[in-house]
């Protein structure tokens, strides 16, 4: 059965789920210094949780190391394409009000 911090109970650290919710944007290095201090104070202190979080961040350094092959420049092309066609569909319709 987990401990009282790890379901929450320490109001300074956030629990389990809320850190292993966060773990591809703190592995990613896309959250706040604020949230960043405060996950790795919950990792410091959950083994469970910081296993996850190993096992996840060697994943993804394997898949970074095995996934360099080159896309093709006409896939490249088709895609880059689509996103900006998306993005100028998105600026000329009206902004939804509620």
């Amino acid at each position: 059965m987990p401990s009282e911090q790890h379901m929450g109970a320490d109001p300074f650290k956030p629990p389990c789920k809320d850190t292993i919710a966060s773990m591809y944007s703190f592995l990613d290095r896309e959250l706040e210094t604020a949230d960043v201090n405060d996950i790795q104070a919950h990792l410091d202190d959950c083994i469970p949780c910081l296993e996850a979080f190993e096992f996840e961040a060697e994943l993804k350094t394997i898949i970074a190391a095995k996934c360099r092959d080159q896309v093709p420049t006409q896939l490249y092309e088709r895609i880059r394409i689509s996103i900006q066609t998306a993005h100028a569909n998105e600026e000329e319709q009206p902004p939804t009000v509620f």
